[in-house]
């Protein structure tokens, strides 16, 4: 007998209203309820199915899936939807015209599918899933664009798309429009990281203005073999130079520590024999090193190790392996402003309670710099801890090594064992509004020989000092207006500091030691006396909506009192004010800013260095922003009473032209010589899922030489590291390109 019950939007609950038949072929723990919703609903009790139309919705657990027409059999636990189907599950929503789903393994075949999982966006004719978060896309297609014709696709003949984490696929073609760009035989795009797996760098030297290494094409093929295992293959092509082939690899592991390889190697066309004098010609300084100094094969090997086995136990290793002390300049100019000479270590260390134990053991792996080794070098730092129950704290630093300095290109080393500790007690104390640290300390040193052969040299010295300081405070009601920012009140904090140290004349002076060389700061130890003032002051602003620190201003003094060591024919003696230093930062309002430091020096009456940074933004509408830098520094020998300064300024400007035209500016231009050294020009034009760069950059390298490069850049939003155009390994690109 064939019962059918006609409902107008019936509601459905199958785990109350089938019979027992479904419960037999599922046990009950693994039936969850169904609920159906539509216009009309059919229930063939003989079969278990359940015939929906109009307006169709089903629900389970955290899915929602809405149709226009659906069959459910409460047997086999499996519905088939039609027209219009939509399913809804977190941040995941994929659409069809037939799919046919499983409930209890929630497996799904689909016709015309269609994934919305941002950032990634997905289509195919046919397509399934394998259970809540694994789909397989059959001749189909995946982007981060989510326009119905997007502009650009990875296509596929199966595509699996883990949402949130992964794209896996083989043979894939990336097609901008209809045009094929780029063939990846496989492709594992992680998800979490902001990252694509291809990059390629092409750009030229403009004609008549050839730089190092004329035209040539730089090219990263990203690769991820899991969460914890990914790098990147490089091949460079440069038309002066050569090829050259690298691999860099990041590993991450859960047991042994997080490791990274940084490998490169190019046979340098400009190092033959044969191109000497072009060389020269190109780099004047290198004329007159040997052969072994200006090797053909050029190369890199930087491997680095992180390893936190227990909470207390860490380690840290960097081997920095060069072919030569030219190198990174040639081809990797930033690397090597941030770190001309990195250095090869291992280093140690063990956290106790309240001090902590380390090992250090560092070798020099380029026989081109010099270098202080530590074969090896123990530390043992006690932590500023108190004394039982008085106010008196001690504070203790003692390490042991054996040490040898080693000079460039030079095969004799200087050598000793040595053993320092410095120990300090400071017993602070409130004195009413007053707060007074007074310290005394002493400095021991054993040298197993110095320079001249002697042996076993003990050099003592004792340390006294004492720090003052107190804190004030008084607000002021205002009413003013400044750069459209209301302030109503302002209250000034001013933290007044005074401090004293003394370090008496070491038993043996640092000349007995080592006059020349020095294996660290430790050998430098020399009387001094010094009396430091500073006046820290703070302004906070106050309105309405909000507090603020509006201004922080610095000034200190630091006076030298009874000199008596002189160095240079410029160097002072006696009593007498040293060093002016100053710290100031401004912030009116949102968007604007002032920070400054600056450091005069009194003995030859020059600043040593000044750097101002002013910054205008448009925080509201994102319409501009401007930032100009001035940079100053003066390097004083006071040995040879020579000294050498550098006076830039930097300029950093962008501009909203039109809401998706931006117009960007960055220009380095150094005083000293009245040149420009660099400046880029560049309009970035918003593709809707990209960005495009085009501009011009002229690299001022060295006197009469250079670059000016045309260059265009892509940028893959969702992924913006994934750029076609600049790389650090070209030393004009910006980051902010």
């Amino acid at each position: 007998m064939k019962e059918i019950f006609n409902k107008k939007v019936f509601t459905v609950v199958i785990f109350i209203l089938f019979s027992c038949l479904p419960f037999l072929a599922y046990p009950q723990e693994k039936v969850l309820p169904v609920e159906i919703n539509g216009d009309e609903i059919n229930y063939v009790q003989a079969d278990g199915t359940v015939f929906v139309k109009g307006h169709v919705k089903l629900k389970y657990q955290e899915m929602v899936i809405t149709c226009d027409e659906a069959s459910y059999n409460a047997n086999s636990n499996i519905a088939n939807l039609k027209s219009n189907v939509k399913i809804v599950r977190k941040d995941t929503t994929i659409y069809g015209e037939a799919v046919v789903y499983n409930f209890n393994t929630q497996n799904a075949k689909m016709v015309n599918m269609r994934m919305i999982a941002p950032p990634i966006y997905g289509k195919a004719a046919s397509a399934g899933s394998e259970g809540p978060n694994k789909y397989v896309l059959d001749n189909g297609y995946v982007t981060t664009c989510d326009l119905e014709k997007p502009h650009y696709r990875l296509m596929a003949k199966q595509i699996i798309a883990y949402p949130k984490v992964k794209i896996v696929a083989k043979n894939v073609v990336m097609k901008v429009k209809e045009i094929p760009v780029f063939y990846f035989p496989y492709l594992a795009l992680p998800l979490k990281y902001k990252t694509f797996p291809f990059q390629i760098i092409p750009f030229m030297i403009v004609p008549g203005k050839s730089g190092d290494w004329g035209y040539y094409v730089l090219g990263r093929y990203r690769y991820v073999l899991n969460d914890r295992q990914r790098g990147r293959i490089i091949l460079d092509w440069y038309q002066n130079r050569g090829v050259g082939t690298g691999v860099s690899h990041h590993s991450d592991t859960e047991k042994f520590g997080e490791a990274f390889a940084n490998l490169y190697y190019l046979n340098d066309e400009f190092n033959k024999p044969k191109n000497r004098d072009e060389l020269f010609n190109k780099y004047p300084e290198r004329k007159g090193l040997d052969d072994s100094q200006l090797p053909q094969d050029r190369y890199k090997a930087q491997l680095s190790h992180s390893w936190q086995p227990t909470d207390r136990l860490s380690s840290l290793s960097e081997l920095n392996k060069f072919s030569d002390q030219f190198f990174m300049k040639d081809f990797f100019e930033r690397e090597y402003d941030i770190d001309p000479h990195p250095l090869s270590y291992n280093l140690t260390t063990y956290s106790f309670s309240n001090s902590s134990l380390s090992l250090l053991t560092q070798g020099r792996a380029n026989k081109f710099f010099s270098e202080t080794e530590y074969l090896p070098q123990m530390e043992y730092d006690f932590f500023q801890q108190n004394l039982g129950n008085s106010n008196l704290y001690l504070t203790s630093k003692t390490t042991a090594g054996s040490l040898s300095q080693k000079i460039a290109n030079i095969n004799d080393d200087y050598n000793a064992q040595r053993v320092n500790t410095h120990n300090a007690f400071n017993y602070p104390k409130t004195l009413g509004w007053l707060y007074a640290n007074p310290y005394v300390g002493n400095y021991s040193t054993f040298y197993s020989k110095n320079l001249n052969g002697s042996e076993n040299i003990f050099r003592t010295a004792l340390e006294t000092g004492i720090d003052f300081s107190t804190k004030a405070y008084k607000t002021f009601n205002t009413d003013f207006n400044l750069f459209g920012q209301d302030v109503d009140k302002i209250r000034h904090i001013i933290t007044p500091k005074i401090s004293y140290n003394y370090i008496t004349k070491p038993s043996v002076s640092k000349d007995n030691i080592y006059s020349i060389i020095q294996f660290d700061n430790i050998d430098n130890l020399q009387r001094t006396q010094t009396v430091t003032i500073a006046l820290n002051n703070k302004l906070q602003a106050k309105n309405a909506e909000t507090t603020w620190d509006f201004v922080y201003f610095s000034p200190s003094l630091i006076y030298q009192v009874d000199k008596k060591d002189k160095r240079g024919t410029l160097d002072r003696l006696g009593t007498y004010l040293d060093t002016i230093q100053a710290d100031l930062e401004v912030y009116p309002k949102p968007g604007i800013s002032l920070k400054g430091t600056a450091q005069y020096d009194k003995v030859v009456n020059t600043f040593r260095e000044g750097n101002l940074d002013v910054t205008f933004s448009d925080d509201v509408n994102k319409k501009y922003s401007v930032s100009v830098g001035q940079r100053y520094v003066r390097e004083y020998n006071y040995d040879t009473d020579v000294g050498v300064y550098s006076s830039q300024t930097t300029l950093d400007f962008n501009y909203q032209l039109t809401p998706k035209l931006l117009f960007k500016n960055y220009t380095r231009y150094e005083f000293k010589t009245g040149k420009f050294l660099e400046q880029q020009y560049a309009l970035r034009r918003d593709l809707h899922c990209w960005w495009m760069d085009v501009g011009v950059n002229v690299d001022k390298q060295r006197e009469g030489i250079t670059d000016l490069t045309l260059w265009v850049a892509f940028t893959l939003k969702d992924f913006p590291d994934l750029h076609i155009g600049f790389d650090q390994s070209y030393s004009g690109a910006k980051s902010s390109y």
